[in-house]
C-alpha cells in the first residue's frame, strides 16, 4: 500500500459520502474511516465494491460479488443507487442490480458536484471569491496599463 493509494481511496470514499449528502460529524468520520480501511485491507480483491441503495438507505460492502456487511444510513438523502470500488464512483441501475445482481453503470452525471472544491468551481469562483472571469479581466487591465505606461 502506498501513501498515494491511501489518499486516493480516502478521497473517493469522501466523494461517495458527499454524494449521499451526509452531514459532517463523528458518525460520518467513523463510517468514512471504516470504509477506507475495508478497501485498503482488500487490495488483492480488485472486484470488491461498496453500494449505496436508497431503499432502505444503506451502504453494503461486497466481496467476490457477495454482501459482506451493511451500514444503515437513514440520514442519506440520495435517491439513486451509487457504486464505488474505491477508485471510481458511478450511478448504477438499482432495479437491474436488485433483479439480476448485475452492475449496470449509468455514469457519473450529477456526481461532479460531490467532489471537494467543486461547488466553488461550478460557481466560477476561486478560493478568494473572485470569479475566474474577473481575475482574467483584472490581469488584462493590468497588462494594458503597463503597456500604455511603458510605451
Amino acid at each position: 500500500m502506498t501513501t498515494h493509494h491511501l489518499e486516493r481511496t480516502a478521497y473517493t470514499v469522501e466523494c461517495f459520502l458527499n454524494a449521499l449528502r451526509l452531514e459532517d460529524g463523528s458518525r460520518r468520520v467513523s463510517l468514512e474511516e471504516e470504509l477506507v480501511r475495508w478497501f485498503m485491507e482488500r487490495l488483492r480483491h480488485k472486484d470488491d465494491f461498496i453500494l449505496f441503495q436508497p431503499s432502505p438507505p444503506s451502504i453494503t460492502c461486497y466481496s467476490e460479488e457477495k454482501p459482506v456487511y451493511a451500514h444503515p444510513i437513514p440520514e442519506a438523502v440520495q435517491k439513486r443507487t451509487l457504486w464505488s470500488n474505491g477508485r471510481q464512483i458511478s450511478i448504477i441501475n438499482g432495479h437491474a442490480f436488485s433483479e439480476t445482481g448485475k452492475l449496470v453503470m449509468l455514469g457519473t452525471a450529477g456526481l461532479l458536484l460531490t467532489m471537494p472544491g467543486m461547488p466553488a468551481a461550478a460557481a466560477g469562483q476561486n478560493s478568494y471569491g473572485a470569479s475566474f472571469e474577473q481575475r482574467s479581466s483584472n490581469n488584462n487591465n493590468n497588462n494594458n496599463n503597463n503597456n500604455n505606461n511603458n510605451g
